[in-house]
């Protein structure tokens, strides 16, 4: 899909660079439901080729597709809104729409971006993972610009064949690339994931590499930022 080269996941809820409000939900959902869908079949070796300008064969070899999205939200002025987004998702879930919610505190934007943050993971019946964020609109993460809040926090995530291939794929497209950077690193959590973030600092987006081990029912995202 080379129609998402050097884009990242988004929704138009976050062109003003604020959290919907409760009236806007319904249609906040059906976009989520729209921006999965259209990035699930991405072509991840062209995105990673034009989301950094390097894409080896010895790095594409680890590439085994789309593992969920990640969306940003906006920013939240108090902790209620993000607990109403939640309480609608958990609506859906009861309604059969969602197969499961989770919900925590982001750990990446506080160290990263100077911000406290929320993420929600939620997986769909068919087995896509959408994770949607939302930091404090606090600080000098405030002074930063819609798009570019929306570039930090929004990102794909790209499944690998085994959890080496995280670290390796981290390690290599750090050292290899000058204007990446390795963000995060968390090894085989209580999902049994494997995963790290990178950030390109040129253009001020992020690409989340991950290894889920199986597993019955359904997979989860892990809600990393």
């Amino acid at each position: 899909m080379n129609a998402l080269a050097g884009s990242s996941p988004a929704i138009t809820a976050t062109r003003d660079g604020r959290f919907p409000d409760r009236p806007g939900f319904d249609r906040s959902w059906e976009e989520l439901l729209q921006t999965s869908s259209t990035w699930r079949d991405l072509d991840c070796a062209q995105y990673l080729s034009a989301w950094c300008g390097y894409a080896p064969g010895h790095v594409v070899e680890k590439l085994a597709g789309v593992n969920h999205v990640g969306v940003y939200m906006g920013d939240y002025d108090s902790d209620d809104q993000v607990f109403g987004w939640n309480a609608y998702l958990n609506d859906l879930r009861a309604s059969g729409r969602i197969a499961t919610v989770e919900m925590g505190p982001s750990y990446i934007s506080p160290r990263q971006y100077g911000t406290p943050g929320w993420w929600n993971s939620i997986a769909l019946a068919d087995g896509r993972v959408i994770e949607m964020f939302a930091c404090r609109r606090f600080g000098p993460w405030a002074d930063r610009s819609a798009d570019e809040r929306g570039r930090l926090m929004s990102h794909v995530a790209i499944d690998v064949h085994t959890d080496a291939d995280v670290r390796y794929l981290l390690d290599v497209l750090d050292r290899d690339v000058d204007h990446l950077e390795n963000i995060a690193f968390t090894e085989a959590d209580e999902l049994g994931h494997t995963y790290g973030h990178l950030r390109n600092n040129d253009s001020g987006s992020v690409l989340e590499i991950v290894y889920e081990a199986p597993r019955g029912g359904t997979g989860q995202g892990d809600g990393g930022h």
